[in-house]
């Protein structure tokens, strides 16, 4: 049942299902009222053969000029006739229950089954719960009004991606790469379906089944049963009232005849297959090169020239101020610290020690604490600890 916005203030039964011929008369006159302060407002495609409702899912965006950049949302709670609001700032859902007058099902006609939710409810008066989204701009409502569509379709689609080895939400296809950042993909829809090999023709045309959906989903080029895992590394546990998810699952199981030519790979073959093939899609490849080499850079920088080696290696001891000046005169001799990985690839690490010691020897440092050479101001040859925070 809807309600669960409102848990606090009206019972879940305050809420009740909603059959299809008062959702959609519902849905016309919630769009025509939202259509005052948004000019772009919408509703998610529906599941097919759903028998009810529980609640009204709104998308809406760019607010009119006469309310700047964001109708307040005692505005929209008049303007929709709610009676209670659950406002969220920013580009988030707010809820909104709108009373359902007395004798408004009965020309559809669904007059009893009104009557009887009212007969349950402790004062007689039943709700419609109505969540409407703000979206950012045009490409947010975009991406959510696709990725909400068709029930759980989205996060079907996730699973099937999440089995390739990518990962697909509400923001777009991303590649995950941990512990570090995941790799953005596309946000584009239009343009992830063209890579999955999905017919953005046939989700327009739309859907009479739930099992026409399977099929279109499952048309994928990077489907196949023998990969397909609805557990495991990396995919998230869904919430026990996703029915059309969970009916998806067991229909996989029960219809789809395993690809010899695609099972007969490693899990971990095919996901890098998929991978590779979406990073040369999207034209991302190099980025991604680029930014894994500068991590690993770091990385073996960090391993090879920190202050403890330069430390170790010079014999200074506890005297943080020399390895300081130190690695200060080696990054400047050998062009900054891609001129000190350079080094390291001509001539070891080795060939690194031996500089470090060669600039000590140079600058007169003979020991910690005694300098002969220059010394940074304010510094005496006494151990300072706290400069070792300086040095990396």
């Amino acid at each position: 049942m809807g309600g669960n916005a409102f848990g606090t203030i009206l019972p879940a039964a305050a809420f009740p299902r909603i059959p299809p011929s008062i959702y959609r008369a519902l849905k016309q006159d919630m769009l025509a009222k939202m259509s005052e302060f948004y000019n772009r407002v919408g509703v998610p495609r529906e599941a097919p053969e759903k028998v009810d409702y529980g609640d009204l899912d709104l998308l809406v965006t760019d607010p009119k000029s006469v309310y700047g950049s964001f109708v307040p949302h005692e505005v929209i709670k008049q303007g929709i006739g709610a009676k209670y609001v659950n406002p969220m700032k920013g580009n988030r859902t707010s809820n909104y229950a709108v009373p359902i007058y007395h004798g408004q099902w009965t020309a559809l006609p669904h007059g009893a089954e009104e009557q009887e939710n009212r007969s349950v409810t402790e004062d007689g008066e039943i709700y419609y719960q109505i969540d409407v989204h703000v979206c950012l701009d045009m490409k947010e409502y975009d991406r959510l009004n696709f990725f909400n569509s068709y029930g759980d379709l989205g996060m079907i689609m996730g699973l099937i991606s999440r089995n390739g080895g990518l990962t697909l939400g509400a923001k777009g296809l991303m590649l995950p790469d941990p512990p570090n950042p995941p790799q953005d993909l596309s946000e584009s829809f239009d343009e992830i379906t063209s890579f999955l090999g999905l017919s953005m023709k046939v989700f327009e045309e739309g859907f009479q089944t739930r099992e026409q959906i399977y099929e279109w989903v499952t048309s994928s080029k990077f489907f196949d049963a023998g990969q397909f895992r609805s557990t495991g590394p990396g995919i998230s546990k869904v919430k026990a009232q996703r029915t059309m998810y969970s009916e998806f699952v067991e229909w996989v199981a029960t219809t789809k005849i395993v690809s010899q030519q695609i099972s007969c790979m490693s899990r971990e073959e095919w996901q890098a297959k998929i991978r590779d093939e979406a990073l040369v899609y999207f034209n991302k490849k190099l980025e991604y090169e680029a930014s894994s080499k500068l991590r690993l850079d770091r990385l073996r920088l960090k391993q090879s020239f920190s202050g403890s080696r330069v430390r170790d290696w010079t014999g200074l001891g506890e005297y943080w101020p020399g390895v300081k000046l130190i690695m200060d005169e080696v990054r400047h001799q050998v062009g900054g610290e891609n001129g000190i990985l350079d080094y390291i690839d001509k001539h070891g690490e080795e060939g690194l020690r031996l500089l470090t010691i060669q600039v000590r020897d140079d600058l007169g440092i003979q020991r910690a604490g005694q300098v002969e050479g220059p010394m940074p101001p304010n510094q005496s040859g006494d151990s300072d600890i706290s400069q070792q925070s300086n040095i990396c």
